[in-house]
């Protein structure tokens, strides 16, 4: 029996459980080709408390982003474990106390509201 399961990938922005971010160029690159509307794509790799990895995909493709959420490796995800996909017009920004705080908006379902990525000053 085959079981497909996602690994982390050179080139991923990962997220550690203390909020220590690496590979930040990689987003910041992708921030740049959507507002330049070249096509790109960036995964985000956040763990949870025990370790497991949830992947954040952004698939820009010069018009919208499709958003995948993945945490089909996350032991204790629950019901509510697998992948969930969804298309957003706008990846928007807003300055914080502490940073610079991402959400996507205009998003064909309500799931596309609870992508937040913050990075740290």
């Amino acid at each position: 029996m085959l079981i497909a399961c996602q690994q982390v990938r050179e080139g991923d922005v990962t997220v550690n459980q203390g909020g220590e971010i690496s590979n930040l160029n990689e987003f910041n690159n992708f921030i740049e080709n959507v507002e330049n509307e070249d096509k790109d794509t960036v995964r985000i790799v956040r763990y949870t408390t025990e370790g497991d990895p949830i992947f954040l995909t952004l698939e820009y493709n010069g018009e919208d982003i499709k958003y995948t959420y993945d945490n089909s490796q996350d032991e204790y995800a629950g019901s509510d474990k697998g992948e969930k996909s969804t298309t957003c017009a706008n990846l928007e920004s807003s300055n914080t106390e502490d940073g610079i705080e991402y959400h996507l908006s205009d998003c064909s379902s309500d799931f596309g509201n609870y992508f937040n990525f913050k990075i740290p000053k």
